[in-house]
């Protein structure tokens, strides 16, 4: 349970995600939350820059923890996944929906992709108040920056790090029907059928859980082949997951020109269903 935040609501009841509101708000009307996907072993300090950038914004937040086993057991990623969408549904009196998916967190993600692709008029409360998504230090690329992901975010002693990649590629190659099999069609809803929503991506070209070109690719598809909104933050050198942290001023400026294009796209929406 995340503890460090000033206002925290209990934990959502048989969930694994907390509720982080504002402080000393007590009306809900217009009220806006931010699903933040979190990244493995993200430190809780690490966490409440974010829950400070959110909370600075307007938004309460719903942490939602990235854990190891729901990589290496994708069924489990699923079940969190309908855990999320039900969790979502049922604080249907927020009206603005944002998700921030960091690392490992954008698997979580693409699992409820998976599910509001199933089950598009189950979700579509969900659909109807999603206003924009924030994708920071995808582990997005080849198999090996995969393992490197989940190597780095385990643990940082050398010698656990070099058995992983060996434990976890026998592992990955015994169970292809549950995991990479899953994993590759993942890969494949999230780069061909992105939530049509302005969309803001945070890498950097020396992260080494990080394919900087294939994010590349996938920014000049989704804008010229799908017409989407597309904006992005590219540092030569940052550490993975620690953006925020080590760019504050680029990455607030990043955000909150963001959160402009979000406003402005809703406002556009609007007009557009009056016409």
């Amino acid at each position: 349970q995340f503890r460090y935040s000033e206002v925290i609501e209990s934990t959502m009841k048989n969930t694994d995600f907390s509720l982080i509101k504002r402080p000393d708000v007590s009306s809900n009307n217009g009220a806006k939350l931010v699903l933040l996907y979190g990244w493995l072993n993200a430190s809780q300090r690490a966490v409440q820059r974010f829950v400070n950038l959110y909370h600075e914004s307007g938004y309460d937040v719903l942490y939602i923890p990235g854990r190891v086993i729901q990589f290496a057991w994708p069924p489990l990623s699923m079940k969190l996944a309908r855990q999320v969408l039900a969790t979502v549904s049922e604080l249907g009196h927020y009206e603005h929906l944002l998700c921030h998916a960091i690392s490992i967190g954008a698997y979580n993600h693409t699992s409820c992709m998976i599910l509001l692709q199933e089950n598009p008029t189950m979700f579509q409360s969900f659909r109807s108040r999603l206003r924009g998504v924030i994708f920071d230090s995808l582990t997005l690329g080849s198999t090996k920056r995969m393992i490197s992901g989940v190597r780095h975010g385990l643990t940082q002693n050398p010698l656990v790090q070099s058995l992983i990649p060996r434990l976890l590629s026998v592992y990955l190659c015994v169970t292809y029907k549950y995991t990479l099999n899953f994993f590759e069609k993942g890969v494949q809803l999230f780069q061909d059928s992105p939530l049509q929503v302005p969309t803001l991506f945070v890498y950097s070209r020396d992260d080494p859980m990080c394919d900087a070109d294939l994010v590349d690719a996938i920014i000049k598809n989704w804008r010229e082949n799908l017409k989407m909104t597309v904006s992005f933050i590219c540092w030569t050198k940052s550490k993975h997951a620690m953006h925020l942290k080590t760019n504050t001023e680029d990455y607030k400026k990043a955000f909150s020109d963001f959160m402009d294009c979000v406003a402005r796209h809703w406002e556009d929406t609007i007009c557009k269903s009056k016409l």
